[in-house]
């Protein structure tokens, strides 16, 4: 709550018990039950999350109300209340400096990774809490491992924070599957991302996808990682730093190891590495809900065990949309949608019954089992982007194309979802089947994820190589043309627009650029020959229809080994011979 619009609507902040408070209150405190944020402050009461509060025996709240209401004769703040971490702390007065310092990283880190509705059920308990700070005290009582821990913390703080919550999350998770030897395990999870120290911080820090070169030196604080703590006498759980990364069917790093290589601990690392790291927030991103980062594990469930995907489902209690079900009284259904706010009281569809109905707060019937997970495939998304596209809903259209461009190549995003995305759109217009007011909002909207696309592709990738297109003004904001500026940008080419109205210029240009070549392209071509001598180089002239035609013909190409502007070459030579 801003402080200006608390004074300017003469707001003040109290406590109530949770009979007083009413539908419409502003909280305004994050309120915690057993360790775990149940709502976040700020939020807007309604009569059901009054109610859920109720269910979970909170019993006040503390919200803002009109400074003159008649709630503030209740307010019961002046009471004192223990810090919500202290029934962990336990007595103090025979507690070393040391022993102290390790039981406040505990309690401060804990917090971190608290304030955010992906943990579901774990940590449902004061146990389940006092477990882990009691396995958490018992690694660190050797200190060069908590050396070790603040080498990290000082050198990449998320990367300390994700460390911990894989730590948290796989901990209780390994207890949930009945491993054996769960104290070693803890301490390797804790300890898997240590190969971080050795990755540049520039690199660590950037607010972008990493580029090619970037991402192979990445990968390498998994082996140095797993040389690190070999060197420091914890030879039982380098393996764990070294093959976190490794994959199903040898897809993953550094060894290719297939799933018979792969031990159970590292297979339960996998799945909650991954979805720490999704479900955290970074400094470019705020970081997935938790039933959209187990949706992604469920789009690339052969590379996981997939019975602990599952199982970790169940453990964490939140469900994604498409989860097949078994309910507690046996019934089985398929989740429909999950609530911010309440991801583990989904609404499910019935499945004998074809009737949606929304889980009860009281739990009376909740969902029992996991079965089996129906992913959205690529195609079943792009149709739905596009659907959202013709309805010109913005916020929609930028949830689905987040899903489609995660882990594809920037070309791919350029060749499989721009330029189709650009085509549908034309040939429902020429159909007439959407009015050309709607077709142009539809590609205005289009035309801004392609700009911010281009921004990041601008400001990020390192040039190496320089093209002159000669371009009319009134022609570079064109789609295709702002298609081939981004692929350029992926190829590490830097594209100089110039205006066809002088041949000295251009040659000039040419000269200074050390090119001897530049592409014109028009949007009908009005010359006899493609291939025109400039001074010491050369114009090539192309047609908008030429650009479409080749980026239509490089879809499904092996994107890393294609040059665009050999393409383009390629395609103007074949022409000619043709």
């Amino acid at each position: 709550m801003n402080i200006a619009y608390v004074a300017e609507n003469m707001l003040r902040k109290v406590t109530l018990s949770i009979d007083e408070v009413e539908a419409n209150d502003i909280l305004a405190e994050d309120i915690f039950s057993e360790y775990r944020l149940l709502v976040k402050k700020d939020l807007v009461l309604t009569e059901r999350i009054i109610a859920f509060l109720k269910l979970r025996k909170v019993e006040e709240l503390s919200v803002y109300v009109p400074t003159d209401s008649v709630r503030i004769v209740h307010d019961v703040s002046v009471r004192h209340y223990e810090d919500v971490f202290a029934p962990l702390m336990g007595e103090k007065d025979e507690v070393d400096a040391y022993q102290e310092t390790v039981s406040s990283l505990f309690k401060t880190t804990l917090e971190n990774v608290l304030h955010e509705l992906r943990y579901g059920q774990i940590l449902k308990s004061n146990q389940d809490t006092a477990y882990l700070r009691g396995i958490f005290e018992k690694i660190l009582e050797k200190k060069h491992r908590y050396e070790l821990l603040m080498r990290l913390k000082e050198w990449n703080e998320y990367s300390f924070v994700h460390s911990f919550d894989v730590f948290v999350l796989g901990t209780i998770f390994a207890r949930y599957l009945g491993l054996t030897d769960i104290e070693t395990l803890a301490r390797g999870y804790l300890f898997h991302d240590i190969g971080k120290v050795f990755i540049p911080q520039e690199i660590l820090n950037l607010k972008r996808k990493l580029s090619e070169d970037e991402f192979e030196m990445v990968k390498t604080h998994t082996t140095k990682g797993y040389e690190l703590l070999i060197e420091k006498g914890e030879e039982d759980i380098a393996y764990l730093a070294r093959d976190h990364h490794e994959r199903f069917a040898g897809q993953g790093y550094p060894s290719q190891l297939c799933k018979d290589d792969i031990c159970e601990g590292v297979q339960l690392l996998q799945i909650v590495d991954v979805y720490s790291a999704m479900t955290s927030k970074r400094v470019y991103h705020s970081g997935y809900a938790a039933t959209d980062a187990l949706a992604v594990l469920y789009r690339d469930r052969h590379l996981y065990n997939e019975q602990f995907m599952h199982k970790f489902v169940e453990c964490l209690g939140i469900y994604p949309v498409n989860s097949v079900v078994q309910l507690s009284d046996n019934r089985s259904a398929q989740v429909e949608l999950v609530y911010d706010l309440f991801p583990t009281i989904p609404k499910v569809k019935l499945l004998d019954e074809q009737i949606s109905m929304i889980l009860p707060l009281n739990y009376k019937v909740k969902i029992a089992k996991m079965i089996d997970y129906r992913a959205n495939s690529f195609e079943e998304i792009f149709n739905l982007f596009i659907e959202q596209l013709i309805r010109c809903d913005e916020n929609s259209i930028r949830v689905y194309f987040n899903k489609l461009i995660d882990h594809l190549h920037p070309k791919e995003i350029i060749l499989k979802i721009f330029l189709p995305a650009f085509r549908i759109l034309r040939l429902l217009t020429k159909e007439i089947q959407t009015d050309m007011t709607k077709y142009r909002h539809s590609i205005d909207i289009l035309k801004k994820l392609l700009e911010e696309q281009l921004d990041v592709l601008y400001k990020d990738y390192q040039h190496e190589k320089t093209i002159i297109l000669v371009v009319e003004t009134s022609l570079r904001e064109n789609f295709f043309i702002k298609l081939v500026q981004s692929i350029l940008y992926i190829d590490k080419i830097v594209p100089i627009f110039i205006n066809p109205d002088d041949d000295l210029r251009i040659t000039q240009l040419m000269e200074h650029c050390n090119v001897n070549v530049a592409y014109i392209i028009e949007e009908e071509l009005i010359v006899e020959k493609r291939v025109c001598p400039l001074g010491e180089g050369t114009l090539l002239y192309y047609s908008l229809a030429d650009i479409e035609e080749l980026l239509n013909s490089l879809v499904g190409m092996n994107m890393k080994r294609f040059s665009f502007e050999e393409k383009m070459q390629e395609r103007l030579f074949a022409s000619l011979k043709t």
